[in-house]
């Protein structure tokens, strides 16, 4: 379980979920206030994250039903693109707001704020890791 090439994958979307859960995805600093802004400061953002943090970590104890597996990471990759379009609305919204704020204001959207992209690239692979072990063992039991 563990050592299968779809487990890595999911862990390593797990890990970054939870980095862009916990980093700051907006630093900006306007007439000397410094602020942040991170998956929590909207609860429905923060939840949305969540959820794609706990699905990977789910779907990797499901490992004797990989079509189920299948089926749940192609739900993870669609709550992906929507955690990503989110992210990057209310980046490039507070940053917006920030720079009205003031000609001084400066923005800086960070790198966690991709995570989410670098997700779905790798949830993608662990699809196809599973599908690959589906058919392997498809093939074996016609040949018994």
């Amino acid at each position: 379980m563990l050592q299968r090439r779809q487990t890595l994958y999911l862990l390593a979307v797990v890990g970054f979920m939870v980095a862009l859960c916990l980093c700051p995805m907006v630093t900006y600093l306007a007439d000397g206030v410094e602020g942040t802004l991170v998956a929590f400061d909207y609860w429905w953002i923060g939840a949305l994250f969540s959820l794609c943090t706990l699905l990977p970590f789910v779907t990797i104890w499901l490992f004797k039903n990989r079509m189920l597996q299948v089926r749940l990471l192609f739900a993870e990759v669609v709550l992906l693109v929507g955690a990503q379009i989110f992210a990057l609305w209310y980046a490039i919204g507070i940053t917006g707001e920030v720079k009205a704020m003031s000609s001084l204001a400066v923005a800086t959207i960070k790198t966690p704020t991709f995570f989410p992209l670098i997700g779905i690239i790798l949830t993608i692979m662990a699809i196809r890791a599973i599908l690959k072990d589906e058919r392997l063992v498809r093939s074996l039991d016609r040949i018994r």
